[in-house]
């Protein structure tokens, strides 16, 4: 069995269309997204359509929840929530009955492996995601040891990396599909039979019509998100 995974496209349309589009020739068995579909980028709207159009597994993250939850639920900033207003100015009310329905998490076990998948690692709270500080002090090992899985598979950390714990639980973060600042982007593939691969595939996207469309679309906070997830002058 195989299974696609990827993660934080962020309104990044053409990377996401070039994922599916080779996603779509390869036969894969299941396709998970695990979420930050929309803001940031330049095309939420597009970006959740080509999610909603293709039988795509998508579990919520953060930005999703700013979409039907309200901002008020993690601390930003008055330009972050602008930009958060003019996410959900683009999207439906079908879109939003869509996320509505989407859930945190994906637990499935193929032959003798049990796979979690989330946005990020959860807790109990309005909030639901745990601090990407974890992953910079090198805490994020200690933070799954309760999780009884083989392999925990998150985004939200815009770098990938991997780790496991002291019970042989396998962390891997997929990174992020979306905030590029070349013409490359990615998606994991989950090879399953008597044993497991993970590998990932580096695709080339449309970088000059991505640029092209993010310097017409004038959304709040742009030139900052510009410079720190898209490299984009």
């Amino acid at each position: 069995m195989k299974v696609a995974v990827f993660s934080d496209i962020h309104g990044n349309y053409e990377a996401l269309k070039t994922i599916i589009e080779d996603i779509k020739i390869n036969n894969y068995d299941e396709i998970i997204c695990l979420g930050d579909v929309v803001g940031l980028g330049p095309n939420p709207k597009e970006c959740l359509d080509l999610i909603r159009n293709n039988n795509i597994i998508l579990l919520l993250g953060n930005h999703e929840l700013y979409c039907i939850k309200g901002t008020e639920i993690n601390e930003m900033s008055s330009d972050e929530k602008s930009h958060h207003v003019w996410v959900n100015s683009q999207l439906t009310k079908d879109d939003l009955n869509y996320l509505c329905e989407c859930k945190y998490f994906y637990e499935k076990k193929i032959f003798d492996y049990k796979l979690l998948f989330e946005h990020f690692l959860l807790k109990d709270e309005i909030y639901p995601y745990m601090s990407l500080n974890i992953v910079k002090n090198h805490e994020i090992v200690n933070s799954f040891n309760d999780i009884k899985s083989d392999y925990i598979f998150i985004g939200h950390e815009h770098e990938s990396f991997e780790c496991d714990n002291e019970n042989g639980t396998n962390l891997i973060c997929v990174g992020s599909s979306g905030c590029r600042k070349d013409d490359s982007t990615f998606y994991t593939i989950i090879d399953i039979g008597s044993e497991i691969n993970i590998t990932k595939k580096y695709l080339n996207y449309d970088r000059e019509k991505f640029e092209e469309i993010f310097k017409k679309v004038n959304c709040p906070d742009k030139d900052k998100i510009n410079k720190i997830f898209f490299g984009v002058k």
